[in-house]
């Protein structure tokens, strides 16, 4: 039996937000699963391993999306799965590099289902190094104009 295609996990508290996301990556023709909070998000990341990326709003009711990466970063059960951060306290859009990417809100379609593309390409096909992941991470996390 063939492997199922990598899903998007949605980690996002606002319902509409979170809604819109998920029939944009309908329409590109993924399949998405939507959690309001970072604990949810871990949850999900254990219980189904055909999640391939992870797009994460900046702030959650739990914890800031920022502390969501890095504990997926450190999580062995997520070690190959891309990481996208979507919020509007990102100062600009940060193109894909080593499975981490960020759009600012509100988002563009187009950028959206590009960076997804990126980040499920870069599950699929791309070498895992968490150290330069990490630097990635605490780079993006400087553009934040609201901290963890």
């Amino acid at each position: 039996m063939p492997a199922a295609a990598p899903r998007v996990l949605l980690v996002e508290d606002d319902d509409a937000v979170r809604g819109f996301l998920g029939r944009a990556l309908e329409r590109g023709g993924w399949e998405s699963t939507g959690v309001r909070t970072g604990e949810e998000a871990f949850e999900i990341v254990h219980a189904d391993s055909s999640i391939g990326a992870v797009l994460i709003d900046g702030l959650l009711p739990d914890m800031h999306g920022v502390r969501v990466a890095h504990r997926l970063l450190d999580d062995p059960a997520a070690k190959r799965i891309g990481i996208g951060f979507i919020s509007g306290a990102i100062r600009e859009h940060q193109p894909a590099e080593s499975g981490i990417a960020a759009l600012s809100k509100p988002v563009r379609l187009p950028d959206l289902l590009a960076t997804v593309q990126a980040l499920l390409d870069w599950h699929e096909y791309g070498t895992d190094d968490t150290d330069t992941r990490r630097s990635v991470v605490k780079r993006f996390e400087q553009g934040f104009l609201v901290g963890p």
